[in-house]
């Protein structure tokens, strides 16, 4: 700490730090000072540095944290580096805010997670969709038993057009996959949140690419895809390293007899669609349009709680990173508890691993199968 200050370092320089993590930063400029930024393209890195007037950029993430030794690194890199980079900085002495997923499997996972609590380290996925506010009203309901006992949910997170075209989030060797990574992950986390995180045991699931593959001419949109501030240093996209799943759906079995079913996309001719649906013994719920079914004596009822959003971050692109790196500061700080805990980034750990060997093998893969 310097000054009383935790200070910061982020590895990769793409959209998310320069739209989320940095400005998330430097909202809390009174706890964290950002100290160095790093990506393997030093033009993105001496940019990004200048952009946002920190002193430091490198090329090479190992002699950032050598020479700066952060109390806290964000792991900005695409998918497949999570890992890496993470393992780097906890053996450097850094607690790690990391972009979802921590890693591809449940087992690369918990080492991760292992290796934090030998170092005595604070490791977290930046699972930043829990902080909508309907989301977190859902939660507080479940909570208080509003809804009865929890046995089924659904979500359905549809980009019509929205392969994510700026970076390598399309490649194999980069991401490790498509929009069960990119999309699925972070509804996954919502759902199980608000449900209290029952245990997953078994996932079935399907995946497909084909218009990632083929399109070249048709207009799309950098807020459908996910950049809705924008980006900067954008890579050239080629259909022929299209090489991961832009649509995936299926089916989770959790613990108690509840169950998921899911579908969610980059490409696929349906419609836009986002929402969450969850059903309970005694009230069921659709988020985020709040409709809650439920009964009022002898009658159906229709109950829609309203929600005020008014929040210091409301409005803002990427909000969730506000909050969450706000509360991960406060909780280094000692002021406050930690956000995403753990076990609950396991257990969608262990849908993510399960899923692609069932999409690959077409059966249902039991968690048992890869703990």
């Amino acid at each position: 700490m310097k000054d009383g200050k935790l200070t910061a370092a982020l590895i990769s320089c793409g959209m998310i730090s320069n739209k989320a993590h940095i400005p998330a930063y430097r909202a809390v400029s009174d706890r964290v000072e950002i100290a160095g930024v790093c990506d393997l393209n030093a033009y993105s890195a001496q940019s990004t540095a200048e952009r946002h007037g920190i002193p430091h950029w490198y090329t090479d993430a190992a002699k950032m944290l050598e020479e700066l030794e952060p109390d806290l690194v964000s792991v900005c890199t695409p998918n497949a580096s999570h890992k890496a980079m993470a393992k780097l900085a906890l053996e450097h002495g850094a607690h790690v805010a990391c972009e979802k997923p921590l890693a591809l499997t449940y087992k690369d996972t918990k080492e991760l997670f292992d290796l934090a609590a030998a170092k005595g380290k604070t490791l977290f996925a930046c699972q930043t969709l829990r902080y909508t506010p309907e989301y977190m009203v859902a939660r507080e309901l479940a909570q208080n038993g509003e809804f009865g006992k929890l046995y089924f949910a659904e979500f359905n997170l549809i980009r019509r057009r929205g392969i994510p075209k700026w970076g390598t989030f399309h490649r194999m060797d980069a991401n490790g996959g498509g929009a069960l990574c990119d999309l699925g992950v972070h509804m996954f986390d919502s759902v199980l949140w608000i449900m209290g995180g029952p245990a997953v045991e078994a996932v079935s699931g399907s995946m497909a690419s084909y218009i990632g593959r083929s399109e070249t001419d048709i207009v799309t949109s950098l807020a459908e895809s996910g950049a809705p501030a924008g980006v900067n240093n954008a890579r050239p996209f080629s259909p022929s390293e299209f090489e991961v799943e832009e649509f995936a759906a299926g089916s989770v079995r959790l613990a108690g007899g509840a169950s998921i079913n899911f579908k969610t996309s980059w490409a696929v001719n349906l419609p836009n669609e986002y929402g969450i649906s969850i059903a309970g013994t005694k009230a069921g719920i659709r988020l985020p349009s709040m409709e809650m079914c439920t009964t009022l004596g002898r009658y159906q009822a229709d109950v829609t709680p309203r929600v005020f959003k008014e929040g210091k971050h409301e409005g803002k692109d990427f909000a969730g990173h506000y909050y969450l790196l706000e509360d991960a500061v406060n909780y280094l700080l000692g002021r406050g508890e930690l956000p995403v805990r753990p076990e609950e980034t396991l257990n969608v750990a262990s849908i993510i691993d399960a899923f692609y060997i069932s999409a690959r093998e077409g059966r249902e893969v039991r968690t048992s199968e890869i703990k």
